[in-house]
């Protein structure tokens, strides 16, 4: 059963067929961070797919200084990793000074199956929570409305 839950508010976003428009996102660049070799090679040949730069990291430390120095458009993180989790990673995000970097979207893509585990995700700061296993054509869709609406906001 996939599971999808979201904090976004996409009102002012055409979103009829949430991916068919991907070509426009050519150039955007997503950080997709998981302890799971496979799983960072999946999600980055999809996406490379539709010509959107995918960099990875393997764990929280790792994607946070990859935040820190370079300019990504979408985070897409697990949540249970050795060292520092996912939810560490995004309150790190948060707590930095550049809204550029502070404000990055982020998906929680991950099997944790905690009861509240969707919850604490958008409370720690992810816009959207994905239970895995999922189709990958849920978090393109999801991947997408985050990214169309974060190019429209005034001063992107």
């Amino acid at each position: 059963m996939n599971k999808i839950y979201g904090s976004h508010n996409f009102e002012n976003v055409n979103l009829a067929d949430d991916t068919k428009d991907l070509d426009i996102l050519q150039e955007l660049t997503i950080l997709v961070v998981d302890d799971d070799e496979n799983m960072r090679l999946s999600i980055t040949d999809i996406f490379e797919v539709y010509g959107i730069k995918v960099m990875t990291a393997s764990n929280a430390l790792e994607a946070f200084e990859l935040v820190e120095n370079f300019k990504l458009d979408l985070l897409i993180s697990d949540i249970n990793m050795p060292g520092e989790n996912g939810y560490w990673l995004i309150e790190q995000i948060r707590k930095i000074t550049s809204p550029k970097k502070s404000e990055i979207p982020a998906i929680a893509y991950t099997g944790n199956t905690e009861a509240n585990a969707q919850k604490k995700a958008l409370a720690s700061g992810f816009q959207t929570y994905i239970q895995k296993p999922s189709r990958m054509q849920h978090l393109i869709t999801e991947a997408t409305k985050l990214l169309k609406f974060s190019q429209e906001l005034p001063g992107n």
